[in-house]
């Protein structure tokens, strides 16, 4: 029979230390967190966060099995209870780390507000089909397992540092995790231990500013409207069904330049949820233009918009979105704009003032949008700004704005030809 070996596996010690850096990171990582105030910061760290901790989960089975499979140094001799402690730390540490991440990604799957996921924005982090109510109580244990490992870790290195400087030459433990060749292990003990303290403090360095601007993930800026709300009884059928009156700037010239719009245009909006973008589309929508070029402050627009139809890639989030706290409430499902005159603002750009009905209430809303037109074809692409609290989209828990902004953007772009 073999002697147990007087090292560790280069493996072992190299998954050791790298999962040591990481279980550390995101202790400082998570702490720094609840400090962040909700930005774009807070999302990358959070995004960060969830890859971190799913490389931690997959070196921890990797760990796990390399243990199993290879042979270690035999226990450290001691009195019982020190090796019933030693044995029970190690336990637990296991424990934190491979249950701290499966709770976050638990957490994250059972979260009100569904948020996409791509590990270290690659690779898409499907969620677990585990029920909404369980997110407290999962909330809960994440928590209780960050302060576990927290305190395991301290342990650790306590009982380490211990055997390093209390013990007999033979009885140190630090040199079995070092490779073999290292010669100074007061010299690596140091490094170890700095090199953690590094890892700890580094959230702090990485996450003072925003790693993206916002014009990076938001529709370009346009000049806002007042939303105060207009209430009013509901939203009228006949806005969508009545035709679109011919108008004109001289009473003598009829205006009869009706145009239809082609498919394949795109109804856009976006948003901020936990300080992140989150964007989608209407998928069904259908608008009525009359427009003169030469009388663009005689143009007519109706637009009506199933609400049923917003998708923004997530089942979950787009489900919650037709809920009686977002657009179920809105009579018979949809929003209309409708908007009289084209306001010319230089060149090809334009600005419709209008009124969007939505959720029982009415608001002024402004388009602004660049219209290019060639023989008898349209291209439009355009946005604007709109304020959700104002529109009655997100009430109850939602109202707040400290999970979701209160600005929303529409963007369109489409292409029409004159009838």
């Amino acid at each position: 029979m073999s002697s147990a070996p007087l090292h560790y596996r280069p493996m072992a010690i190299i998954l050791h230390w790298a999962i040591a850096a990481l279980l550390i990171f995101q202790l400082g990582l998570g702490w720094h967190m609840t400090d962040m105030p909700r930005s774009a910061v807070m999302f990358a760290a959070f995004q960060f966060h969830k890859s971190i901790g799913m490389a931690i989960l997959l070196l921890s089975v990797l760990r796990v099995a390399v243990r199993v499979a290879s042979p270690r140094p035999a226990p450290v001799e001691g009195p019982r209870w020190q090796t019933l402690l030693a044995s029970g730390v190690h336990g637990l540490l296991y424990l934190f780390m491979i249950g701290g991440p499966l709770t976050g990604w638990a957490l994250v799957s059972t979260a009100p507000v569904a948020m996409a996921t791509l590990l270290f924005h690659t690779v898409p982090l499907p969620h677990l089909p585990i029920s909404h109510d369980w997110h407290d109580g999962i909330e809960a244990g994440h928590s209780l397992l960050a302060w576990l490992g927290a305190g395991l870790i301290v342990l650790h290195i306590g009982g380490a540092l211990k055997h390093q400087l209390a013990a007999r030459r033979e009885e140190w433990v630090v040199p079995r995790m070092m490779p073999a060749h290292v010669r100074s292990v007061w010299g690596a003990l140091v490094l170890a231990l700095g090199g953690l303290g590094v890892s700890f403090a580094l959230p702090w360095g990485i996450y003072r500013a925003a790693p993206v601007s916002a014009a990076a993930v938001t529709p370009a800026p346009v000049t806002p409207t007042p939303v105060a709300p207009v209430p009013v009884a509901s939203e009228a059928p006949a806005v969508e069904e009545a035709p679109v009156a011919a108008a004109s700037a001289e009473p003598d010239k009829p205006l009869t330049h009706d145009w239809a719009i082609e498919p394949g245009g795109r109804l856009g909006f976006s948003a901020t949820v936990n300080g992140g973008p989150v964007e989608g589309r209407f998928g069904k929508w259908t608008g009525k233009v009359t427009y003169d070029p030469d009388h663009p402050e005689a143009a007519k627009l109706t637009v009506t918009v199933q609400l049923v139809s917003a998708s923004s890639g997530d089942q979950t989030r787009d489900g919650m979105l037709q809920g009686p706290e977002f657009f179920g409430s809105s009579p018979m499902g949809r929003a209309v704009f409708v908007a009289n005159g084209f306001k010319p603002a230089g060149g090809s750009k334009f600005a419709a003032e209008g009124r969007l009905s939505i959720n029982g209430v009415t608001v002024p809303v402004t388009l602004n949008f660049d219209l290019r037109i060639a023989d008898n074809a349209a291209t439009v692409k355009g946005s604007a700004r709109l304020d959700r609290a104002a529109l009655h989209v997100g009430t109850g828990q939602w109202s707040g704005t400290d999970q979701i902004g209160s600005e929303v953007g529409l963007s369109f772009n489409l292409k029409a030809h004159r009838k």
